[in-house]
Parts: structure tokens; C-alpha cells; sequence
């Protein structure tokens, strides 16, 4: 186990440098409708930001084994089946369908049981997306992309229950906002766990979006309900450590420095404690983001004045001069700080749980309390316009 999570910490896999006797696990996928000549078992393993591509074996094209070390298992926040023979600007993938009860089921994104699991899926057709933002196969080089899904419909009895909640995790977005208020994604998510709780998929999620649920009393609510082998497992743990850090920190903003866009100067984030601080978390390749710059100008007018607004930016060495122009491009008046560099843009993502962008955090004056708005929702733009003014 020392030396698999070495080679973790490194960024990489090799599977050579897997012990003959290490115990192996078993993912058996029976295509019906269409074969493929090389497809690989894709390992996302969320806290060590690497991934692993474990080739499948099959003498028919239509039957495929993926075998993985068991001691990765606990490390892997997701799997995908992918058809490794295309370019390395190329995703191809299976989406998988699943009707459930009248429930339609749709995810690329999966999870599978130890130690084997067999699915039977019939092909139904493929779909292309083009000008997609990724990573370029075996790089951490961004590229726009194609990605390809071939779609196909599970046909036999899934008895496979981490399967089942990893696909109505991804397909209804338990662990994610989509425009809920924190109650209602507590409820909402609460109600998932109570009825899968020994869902890795979803534990996953919910250790990296541990701040969507309003305060730390709410985490924890949520944490109690999964089952005590899934709260002692890597993400369990995760999670547990986080709210204990929390509740030592209490809810105050933890100032740093980073470097400025323009004169790459050090500055604090919080520069000046004794007014309101709005920090936006943003990247030039957030299209969401961009899509954002009219609505912040507007607070901008509106409160200027009486509060400071700091850009973040979360690009790094690849992207940062797409920032530059950015802040050019659409003349920003107000500040903008970035990361520069991918180490740096991983410590600020855990730091201040930065799940997704655009995020907005606001500092209260003084005593540097913090809470997090929505600014797409009215209702958290009306509370900064009323705390402000």
C-alpha cells in the first residue's frame, strides 16, 4: 500500500509496479450492437490529480475484462470505459443509459462494485461534441477537443448498487447546486444518502463539495448518514477532517497573498479588513464566467463605492496571458489577483473550497466573517445589496 500511494503522490500509475500477489479486481462489459479494438478502463483518482488508463482484454470486440489493483479502490472517485484508438485531442467514451422504475438513467461518469461487476449493454447510436476544453492525453496540456459518446442501453439486472447510485448520482446531480439553495441541496442530498448510503460516488462528491450545504452543522448532518465503512473510508475520512478543521477555524476568511495581473506585485486578498470584500473566483476558460462580467459590472455601479471586488483567477502557467487579455478585453475596473501556477491553483481550490466557478465569497468587514453567494440567484443579490448599502 506505501508504495502504490507513493506513485500516486508522484502523479502517476505504473501498474508494473503492482506486487504479483496484489489482489485485483474485475469490471466485465458485454457490448451488444457494436465491437471496439482497443478500449481502457479510465481510474479518476480525485485527491492525487492523476489518472490511469487500465487496458481492457477481450478476443471478440464485444466482451471486455478490466482488471485494477484492489488497493486503488478506495482512491477512485469515478471510472470510465473509454476506446483508446483515436488521437490525443479525442475522447471517446461509453454513456451508459439505465431505466430504472420509469427513472432514465444517463452517465459516463460510473462507479463499480469489489471485487467483479458484469454489465450487458446494447448499442443505440453515438453522439459528437466538438470544441470541448480538455486535457491532451497523457499531458496536462489544455486543448480544445472532440469528445464522442456511444451511447448504449443497459439490458441485464443490475445487482450492483454502487453502479445504480453512482448513475443517479451523476444523472439528477446529487452533490452539485444547480440553483438550490443550501436547505434545499441539504434535503435534497440527505434524501440520497438515506437511501444509498454506502455510495462511493456520492461520498466523492460530497468531501469536495463539503461548503455547498450552507455551515458545517449541515456537513455533518450529511456525513452521519452514511454508513460507518464508507465514513472510515479515504473520502470518508477526507470529509471528517474537514469539518474538524472547520470548526477549529470557525467561519473566518483566511487572508494570503497572491501575485497581481497587471504589475505581478504580491497582494493580500483582503486588502483593506475594515470594508466589505466580494473575492470572485473566475478563469478565462470559465465560459460561465464570462457570461458573468455584465451582471458583476452592475454590482460594480451599484456598489463600488462601499465594497472592494477581487477577481481570483484560477488560471495557471498554460492559460495565464488568456487571463491578461481578458481583463484588457473587457476592461475590468476592479482588481484581479491570480494563482499562476497549477500548484498553486490546487491549494487554492482546497484552501477555499473551490468546487466550481464562478464562485463568489463575501468577507464582512472587521471581524472577516465569510459566506458564500450565488450571484445568478436574485435572492443572494438582493442580501449584498442590503448588507452593503
Amino acid at each position: 500500500m506505501k508504495k502504490i500511494l507513493t506513485l500516486l503522490l508522484l502523479g502517476g500509475i505504473s501498474l508494473s509496479c503492482t506486487p504479483r500477489n496484489e489482489q485485483m479486481n474485475v469490471v466485465i462489459i458485454e457490448f451488444e450492437g457494436k465491437r471496439f479494438d482497443n478500449l481502457s478502463l479510465f481510474l479518476s483518482l480525485q485527491d492525487f490529480y492523476s489518472r490511469e488508463l487500465i487496458s481492457g482484454r477481450s478476443e471478440d470486440g464485444y466482451r471486455w475484462e478490466f482488471h485494477y489493483p484492489d488497493s486503488l479502490y478506495d482512491y477512485i472517485s469515478f471510472f470510465q470505459i473509454r476506446d483508446t484508438n483515436v488521437p490525443d485531442t479525442v475522447i471517446s467514451r461509453i454513456l451508459f443509459y439505465l431505466d430504472l422504475q420509469g427513472d432514465t438513467l444517463r452517465t459516463a461518469g460510473l462507479f463499480f462494485d469489489r471485487p467483479s461487476s458484469l454489465v450487458r449493454a446494447r448499442y443505440i447510436g453515438a453522439e459528437t461534441h466538438l470544441n470541448v476544453l480538455m486535457l491532451r492525453r497523457g499531458t496536462e496540456d489544455g486543448v480544445l477537443g472532440t469528445v464522442i459518446n456511444h451511447r448504449f442501453e443497459i439490458i441485464s439486472n443490475v445487482d450492483d448498487q454502487q453502479l445504480i447510485s453512482a448513475m443517479k448520482t451523476m444523472t439528477h446531480g446529487y452533490g452539485f447546486r444547480d440553483r438550490l439553495t443550501a436547505e434545499e441541496m441539504l434535503q435534497r442530498d440527505m434524501g440520497f444518502v438515506k437511501r444509498f448510503p454506502n455510495s462511493r460516488a456520492m461520498i466523492s462528491l460530497v468531501a469536495s463539495g463539503w461548503n455547498l450545504y450552507g455551515t458545517i452543522d449541515n456537513t455533518e448532518k450529511l456525513f452521519n448518514l452514511f454508513t460507518p465503512e464508507l465514513q472510515q473510508s479515504f473520502y470518508g475520512r477526507r470529509l471528517n477532517e474537514r469539518i474538524r478543521i472547520e470548526r477549529e477555524r470557525g467561519t473566518a476568511f483566511i487572508n494570503q497573498k497572491l501575485t497581481t495581473w497587471d504589475t505581478d506585485e504580491l497582494e493580500w486578498i483582503v486588502q483593506d479588513s475594515s470594508r466589505y470584500n466580494l473575492i470572485l473566483f473566475s478563469a478565462s476558460w470559465c465560459a460561465p464566467c464570462t457570461r458573468q462580467i455584465p451582471l458583476l459590472k452592475e454590482i460594480y455601479r451599484d456598489l463600488g463605492q462601499q465594497i472592494i471586488m477581487t477577481y481570483v483567477s484560477l488560471d495557471d502557467e498554460r492559460t495565464v496571458d488568456n487571463w491578461r487579455t481578458k481583463m484588457r478585453e473587457h476592461q475590468i475596473p476592479w482588481r484581479s489577483l491570480m494563482v499562476l501556477t497549477r500548484e498553486m491553483d490546487r491549494t487554492i481550490r482546497e484552501y477555499y473550497a473551490v468546487r466550481g466557478i464562478p464562485t463568489a465569497i463575501l468577507v464582512h468587514p472587521h471581524t472577516m466573517q465569510k459566506e458564500r453567494l450565488n450571484l445568478w440567484e436574485e435572492a443572494d443579490r438582493q442580501l449584498l445589496y442590503e448588507l452593503v448599502k
